[in-house]
């Protein structure tokens, strides 16, 4: 991998931890808690692992490229992904939207799922809600 594919890669991480770190700090902030903080995973290279960190039940993997292999970011993202963990794929092409891959349940089964960004976001503002709920409850 070149540099300049290095360092796009990277600037995608930092894009997304900028775009997920807002709805971290609002669910936190709503439930009275101090919110993590979402930025690159530093030590990927040297011991694995997902891309972006500090929302503990997400494994989230960020590919910034130009030729797509979906399926094959997708099953690195499973990979990566320990057991208990939510796999995320986010990626996307110059010019064109941010996309996210992700496991949806449909009745008792779970099924991968692609949609918008911005849906995703979505997704993720109630996960974290929930999360907060449920650490307010085993903390009493």
């Amino acid at each position: 991998m070149s540099k300049m594919q290095r360092n796009k890669g990277q600037r995608g991480e930092r894009e997304m931890a900028k775009l997920i770190q807002p709805v971290v700090d609002e669910v936190y902030a709503a439930a009275g808690l101090v919110p993590p903080s979402v930025e690159r995973n530093l030590m990927q290279t040297a011991k694995g692992g997902y891309d972006l960190v500090g929302v503990d039940w997400l494994a989230v993997e960020v590919k910034r490229q130009e030729t797509l292999n979906v399926n094959g970011w997708w099953k690195q993202t499973l990979e990566q992904a320990s057991e208990g963990q939510t796999p995320v794929l986010l990626y996307r092409k110059n010019r064109q939207p941010w996309r996210a891959v992700t496991l949806v349940q449909l009745g008792e089964r779970q099924i991968r799922a692609e949609i918008s960004l911005e849906d995703w976001l979505s997704w993720l503002y109630d996960a974290l809600q929930a999360a907060c709920k449920e650490r307010s409850r085993t903390e009493l």
